[in-house]
């Protein structure tokens, strides 16, 4: 990493220690319940690393957020890297795991308003996330399948709908590259037992290189009703329709430092983009039985999608859906069983790609479904007052059917057991408390349905080597909040280690990814954050959040003449990684609101061969408002914001592993954003 990047990473740290929030900081964990589970956690009894962030009015106002990694900073473990490329969409990683997405995200379970977007066989997208009006983040670090099964290294869960806020407010904003974005919520009154929240966007961007424009429209909506003696009925909707967004495609580092907004001529020529639609239903109903509770859910979700790429036009229709029933008890000793069965049907074409055009030859047709069930539970028991030792376990079972046309089935049935065992220990003083904790787990990643399709020889059906990829990590960290200057200080320190093996290896050939099991690698580092909420500075108050993340992926080992040497390190990812995140408010008859973000990164290998390599980076982004000026019954807060304020070159994010070396996906240098948030309190 280099001076600079120390430096701001420092300066950001030592920022946060003084700052005070309009809730934007990492809260004080030990009285909130986190939601990344499908048991109710409290975090000062859970044995977790665990992480919330609230986006308080001021940020949400003020932050351009057109892109999902700026709701992820100031959070320890999480590194989210914005592509630039709206096709593929941001990578999402939690201490480097799920580093082989070429697209969507893997490895991470991913929730948005309580809809997981991860579906049955591992993979998630995220296309009906608004990263503008996500209020609250919450990051679960480490192996979590014993919760939610395939795919769940990590858990990021997201939610549009916080306590806070105004009732209606709508914003508008426009910027470099073409950038023209409306958002608007509104949470109507409906009386005490009743409550709902519905939020809209509408976005276009030319993008800062060729061949990367999009065009989206996104919405959802939450409701939930008192239904009388302890029973609550919650209905989530979730949508979104893209008719484009394009797909530049990653260049060499050679290309990318001659000119960055340079594109591949073939994804022009063969017009690589994606045009979708998705939406999500889902229904929660709750009641008491006896001294335990049952909480019942149901998923349903659709998509289409139109994907050329280069070579292939392929054509999708997805239809999944789930179930799932908890049942828990929150005496003395807390305790919770449940059973879960997820189902997922794709219907795939792929074709030759004739100029952007389906081709007239047929490479694959056939449906493929995933069929999932699953046993878990979990137990908390209290060793005395302070000390609570925990244990869960799951179970899974996961079916894969491919039905080509003309051609035999194939099937393959892969299963695991995921536990998870842990002790906390809850130290309280007069000004706060902190909780120490201790874990071990172990996480399944089967393959998806698009690893399992894409052959090495090419062709219908399923590869037939490829196997589940087993993660098992242990843990301990401390986390805590105290009163400081009129506000709290917080502080989140973690240690981990993990060892993955038969691990899902992507590579390219002939501008195909596909993937192999090949060997295994070991996972290590240490987080540090720092948070403050309420604390005064100077004539106003100032909101941060700080996470300096430490971790190193190295290759252990792996079959003779493959492209994974042991000792090589894990690509994708850097070792070191600082984020953070501050906005202050000013009081007095000049309410300016100053915030500033960014992130610093070292160099990280690109390739597992380690021959391909990223430069170090810094970036810092800045915002200035004027809030809740008079507007009649409203209050409008315009503002302006300068991202990349260093006019910084630098892989935004990188393309794992890729043919002919362009790995590079390069982020824009200095631009601008500017708009208006109205709020109507």
């Amino acid at each position: 990493m280099t001076r600079r990047a120390v430096l701001l990473g420092l300066l950001a740290l030592g920022a946060a220690a003084t700052a005070q929030p309009d809730t934007t900081a990492v809260r004080d964990l030990g009285a909130v319940e986190v939601t990344a589970a499908p048991f109710a956690l409290v975090p000062s009894r859970a044995p977790l690393a665990l992480a919330v962030r609230e986006r308080g009015e001021a940020e949400r106002a003020t932050d351009p957020a057109t892109a999902l990694d700026a709701v992820g900073r100031g959070l320890p473990g999480l590194w989210i890297s914005d592509r630039g490329n709206p096709s593929t969409g941001e990578r999402v990683l939690v201490r480097g795991l799920g580093w082989r997405a070429a697209f969507g995200v893997r490895g991470t379970h991913v929730l948005l308003d309580g809809v997981p977007l991860t579906l049955a066989d591992g993979q998630g997208q995220l296309n009906v996330i608004e990263p503008a009006l996500v209020e609250r983040v919450e990051v679960l670090r480490g192996p979590a399948s014993a919760f939610w099964g395939s795919g769940s290294a990590g858990v990021l869960a997201l939610s549009t709908e916080g306590a806070s806020g105004p009732r209606v407010r709508v914003r508008a904003l426009g910027g470099a590259y073409g950038l023209a974005k409306a958002e608007a919520s509104a949470r109507p009154d409906l009386g005490d037992r009743r409550r709902l929240a519905v939020w809209g966007s509408a976005v276009t961007q030319r993008g800062f290189r060729d061949q990367a424009s999009l065009q989206a429209f996104r919405g959802g909506w939450t409701g939930s009703a008192d239904l009388g003696d302890g029973q609550t009925l919650g209905v989530v909707g979730l949508g979104a329709v893209v008719p484009r967004a394009e797909s530049p495609g990653g260049i060499t580092a050679a290309e990318a430092a001659e000119d960055p907004r340079q594109v591949r001529e073939l994804s022009i020529t063969q017009d690589a983009r994606k045009r979708l639609a998705q939406g999500h239903l889902a229904v929660v109903y709750g009641r008491p039985v006896g001294g335990a509770r049952v909480r019942v859910t149901a998923t349903g979700a659709g998509r289409t999608l139109d994907n050329p790429i280069v070579p292939r036009y392929i054509t999708l229709g997805r239809a999944s859906g789930g179930l799932r029933a908890v049942v828990e008890g929150r005496a003395r000793v807390a305790w919770g069983v449940g059973v879960e069965a997820e189902g997922q049907r794709d219907d795939r074409l792929e074709r030759t790609n004739d100029g952007g055009q389906p081709g007239s030859e047929v490479l694959t047709d056939q449906v493929e479904t995933v069929r999932s069930g699953a046993l878990f539970g979990r137990l908390a028991v209290p060793l005395g007052d302070a000390l609570t030792a925990t244990a869960a376990l799951r179970a899974d079972i996961l079916r894969y059917d491919a039905d080509p046309a003309g051609a035999p089935s194939e099937g393959r049935t892969l299963g695991a057991v995921s536990p998870s065992v842990g002790l906390a220990y809850r130290i309280g003083t007069s000004r706060g408390g902190a909780t120490v904790y201790a874990n071990a787990a172990g996480a399944l990643d089967a393959p998806t349905t698009t690893e399992l399709g894409n052959r090495p020889g090419g062709g219908p059906g399923f590869n037939p080597d490829l196997r589940p990829e087993r993660t098992w990590g242990a843990e301990v960290g401390a986390r805590g909040a105290w009163a400081v200057g009129g506000g709290a200080l917080g502080l989140d320190v973690a240690a981990f280690a993990a060892l993955a093996r038969d691990l899902l290896l992507p590579r390219e050939i002939d501008d195909v990814t596909v993937y192999e099991n090949e060997g295994r690698a070991r996972h290590s580092g240490v987080e540090l954050a720092v948070s403050a909420d309420g604390v005064r500075l100077g004539p106003g108050r100032l909101s941060a959040a700080a996470a300096l993340t430490v971790a190193r992926g190295t290759f252990l080992s792996g079959p003779e003449g493959s492209e994974t040497p042991g000792g090589n390190r894990v690509p994708g990812f850097p070792p070191r990684l600082a984020t953070w995140t501050a906005t202050w408010t000013a009081w007095g008859p000049i309410p300016l609101v100053v915030g500033v973000d960014g992130e610093a990164a070292a160099a990280y290998a690109a390739d597992s061969a380690g021959d391909l390599r990223t430069e170090p980076y810094a970036v810092a982004n800045v915002r200035l408002a004027l809030a809740g000026l008079p507007l009649g019954p409203a209050q409008a807060t315009p503002f302006v914001a300068v991202r990349n304020v260093g006019d910084v070159a630098y892989a935004g994010s990188v393309v794992v592993n890729a043919f002919g070396g362009r790995f590079v996906e390069p982020a824009p240098g200095r631009h601008l954003a500017a708009g208006v948030s109205v709020a109507l309190p």
